[in-house]
């Protein structure tokens, strides 16, 4: 009996590799038809790929190579988008003030004998990179800092080499704000994004890696892994303009795509020709996030090298939603 039970798992699995074996063409595994748009953008990435379409929740259309809408990537930099969304959604329930210093709800790492000009900065100014400091993720990693908490630590020690309230990307800004997460929550940070994100929306959502240098120290900067449908399920709801289900309040998502310091980063959103998103880059990952005018949410997730610059991604996808639009 146990045989013939093993041997029907044997030629089901066979079946099953057929099937896969069918529907891989050039290495591509085609989900639907009529992908010839979103191959151009899987053209530009190396590596283990997904392009993928979601409208209200839904894929529409994807392609990948080695990879569909469920397998997990790294996020990279759209892992901020998550992060601000926490943040936000604390305001919203009055656990933190925006306006309020950093130095406030992190005292142990800025101690308020201090008179530095980065801990003195309101949480609106991380939330939109506007604290005039720079990156240090790698430099964190260099002098040996194994995790978040650590480099945290580490950046509150540092002087912003640049005016306070100048747009300037930087990993400090959320490794900080992942911190204030998790001492306003009283959770670890998979546990407040499970409890207050993903869990609402009813998607998986993904975790933390920690499992490589470089994105130990990350946190909620640029260390979650998800697949592109669920991210696309965070973006929808993040989106004021569609129906379904929303993470925050209208007057709350309005304030998340509210102008505060600069107009190409919007407390966690990243606005580019006339459309809005997040790009992400680590050594060996590549991603982007795009909603269109429609309410339609591209996301591409690679783990290669290319291209450069994610925003050569976000602009592909850009202009597939500009020529659905003309149809």
């Amino acid at each position: 009996m146990h045989q013939f039970i093993h041997r029907q798992l044997l030629r089901s699995a066979f079946l099953v590799m057929c099937v896969f074996g069918m529907l891989v063409q050039g290495g591509a595994l085609v989900r639907a038809q009529g992908n010839a748009e979103l191959d151009t953008a899987l053209s530009l990435t190396s590596g283990r790929s997904v392009v993928v379409e979601v409208k209200n929740g839904k894929v529409q259309n994807e392609v990948g190579r080695n990879a569909n809408s469920s397998t997990y990537f790294s996020l990279a930099s759209v892992s901020k988008t998550l992060t601000a969304a926490l943040v936000l959604k604390l305001a919203e329930q009055k656990k933190i003030d925006l306006d309020t210093s950093m130095r406030t709800y992190l005292p142990e790492i800025f101690p308020p004998s201090t008179a530095d000009a980065f801990g003195a900065q309101p949480v609106w100014a991380f939330l939109n990179h506007a604290t005039g400091m720079a990156s240090h993720n790698f430099k964190a990693v260099t002098s040996g800092k194994t995790t978040y908490q650590q480099y945290g630590e580490f950046a509150a020690t540092l002087t912003p080499s640049a005016p306070v309230g100048r747009y300037l990307y930087s990993n400090d800004n959320y490794v900080l704000l992942t911190l204030l997460i998790e001492k306003v929550t009283k959770l670890k940070f998979e546990s407040a994004a499970w409890r207050m994100v993903w869990q609402p929306l009813g998607v998986a959502g993904g975790y933390l890696n920690t499992t490589t240098r470089a994105t130990q120290v990350l946190g909620g900067s640029g260390a979650w892994m998800s697949s592109a449908r669920d991210i696309a399920v965070l973006f929808d709801a993040l989106n004021p303009q569609t129906p379904g289900k929303k993470i925050l309040t209208t007057p709350w998502l309005q304030k998340m795509h509210e102008v505060r310091y600069s107009s190409e980063y919007r407390n966690g959103l990243r606005y580019l020709k006339g459309r809005w998103g997040h790009t992400g880059s680590l050594s060996r990952a590549r991603t982007a996030v795009m909603v269109g005018n429609g309410g339609t949410v591209y996301v591409v997730l690679s783990e290669g090298a290319t291209p450069q610059s994610s925003d050569k991604l976000f602009n592909s996808l850009a202009a597939i939603d500009s020529r659905r639009k003309e149809k």
